[in-house]
């Protein structure tokens, strides 16, 4: 469903790229294809190359903070185009960066921004990415939303996702429903869309989980051994197998 035309989201993108050492030989970009596809709706994009982790915190510190700074009163959605794994990234350099760390960096942001940060996870399990938000003992987040795919998709289909995600959104449309159509356009049905609060609040309730089924063990463990002391049980069993104690 359209946003009102006064209720649109009024942002840029800004693309940092890690490109594999294969996309690097072929001269093959995401950050090119999306800054032609993303202009056609006139939408303002920025791009940096990020080859080593140097590189990458810079793009971070330094070169979101200048365009920030260039584009007022517009959002940044921050873009990651890079290997992926459950882990984290791994950049052309092929330095990892996990997700404790990646938060730590994403952290200083969103604070900025008034916790209005988006984040566009363009890798392999990029949607493993909302595990930055699953931290119990820290209230603050390092994202609003996170855009991020669960399994391992082409370049192809990462590339007709994103550019119909930001061209939908760029139209009025509802980032869900743009997520939606996202998996409709590039053939894969496992791009998600989360908040930073929906993946925290999830992981609570997982751990609460957990816990209640170790106390439930624990309970019905004692339950066998006061039912069943280890001597009695002891015996019966070498009873059984024609031994004595």
């Amino acid at each position: 469903m359209p946003l009102p035309p006064d209720k649109r989201m009024k942002f840029f993108v800004f693309i940092i790229e890690s490109p594999s050492p294969v996309d690097l030989y072929h001269g093959r970009s995401e950050a090119d294809l999306l800054r032609r596809a993303i202009g056609l709706n006139l939408i303002r994009c920025a791009s940096r190359i990020a080859i080593n982790l140097e590189s990458f915190v810079a793009a971070i510190r330094v070169g979101l903070h200048e365009e920030m700074s260039a584009n007022p009163g517009l959002v940044p959605i921050l873009h990651i185009s890079a290997h992926g794994f459950q882990e984290g990234i791994q950049l052309s350099s092929g330095e990892i960066i996990d997700w404790v760390a990646l938060r730590g960096l994403l952290k200083p942001v969103n604070q900025a921004l008034n916790g209005t940060l988006f984040v566009c996870m363009s890798t392999c399990e990029g949607y493993s990415g909302s595990r930055m938000a699953m931290v119990m003992e820290d209230p603050d987040h390092p994202f609003y939303a996170m855009v991020g795919n669960g399994g391992k998709p082409t370049w192809s289909e990462t590339a007709v996702a994103f550019a119909s995600f930001y061209h939908l959104i760029a139209s009025g449309h509802y980032v869900p429903d743009a997520v939606a159509a996202m998996c409709v356009a590039s053939g894969n049905q496992d791009f998600f869309v989360t908040t930073a609060e929906e993946a925290k609040q999830g992981y609570l309730a997982y751990v609460k989980e957990m816990e209640v089924d170790a106390l439930q063990a624990a309970q019905a463990l004692r339950q066998e051994e006061e039912d069943d002391p280890p001597n009695e049980l002891a015996k019966r069993l070498a009873a059984g197998s024609g031994r004595s104690l």
